[in-house]
């Protein structure tokens, strides 16, 4: 008799706990739906580890002041890309950043011979980030022109040919467009995930 009245109060003890999960599952998965599709999984990973850290007692923001919609899924994001490539999302951070209007920074340094070759892999990571992050499949030239520039890798008169000859990066427009944009190819995406992996081990 006794040992079923346990069993009842234990059961009554995980229902509880289960109901509580379920709401806060639910939860999750509004706040959600409320971004576009591209973000939701990073959202929904967010939420859930906002419930938790609340259910913790850990500090929560204040009400009415939600944290700005770039800087959540960019969090979001960078842990995404750090479960990709497998490394610890703390060590992700020392090397990419993003910032609270999207803009991508590579902290991390890339060593090669020659400016093509620094312009290619910077710009792979780059786009990788851009891609998995944030949602983004295009990037657009003046980006790649500006990251370049800031590692010191920007060569004005072979810029664009060093992207049409690459199998890493593919170029979208027309020849001569400013509105010309770029997405990595598969070839591409497995480098800038060595790349990082690489950066995040120096």
């Amino acid at each position: 008799m006794g040992s079923t009245s346990t069993a009842t109060a234990t059961d009554g003890r995980d229902n509880d706990k289960l109901a509580e999960l379920r709401a806060s599952v639910k939860e999750a998965v509004a706040f959600a739906e409320e971004w576009p599709e591209a973000y939701r999984p990073q959202a929904f990973d967010l939420a859930v580890e906002q419930l938790l850290a609340t259910v913790a007692g850990a500090a929560t923001p204040t009400p009415g002041t939600p944290p700005a919609p770039v800087t959540l899924i960019a969090t979001g994001g960078l842990s995404a890309v750090a479960r990709e490539i497998g490394v610890e999302s703390r060590l992700l951070t020392r090397v990419v950043e993003i910032g609270d209007e999207g803009k991508v920074s590579i902290l991390g340094r890339i060593d090669s011979r020659t400016k093509a070759e620094l312009q290619l892999k910077y710009s792979v990571v780059y786009c990788y980030i851009r891609e998995k992050a944030l949602g983004q499949l295009d990037t657009p030239i003046e980006d790649l022109r500006a990251l370049c520039q800031a590692h010191g890798c920007y060569d004005g008169g072979n810029f664009t040919a060093y992207f049409r000859t690459s199998d890493l990066i593919r170029e979208l427009g027309e020849k001569g467009a400013h509105a010309r944009t770029y997405r990595l190819s598969v070839k591409g995406v497995e480098e800038a995930k060595a790349l990082l992996n690489r950066m995040v081990e120096e």
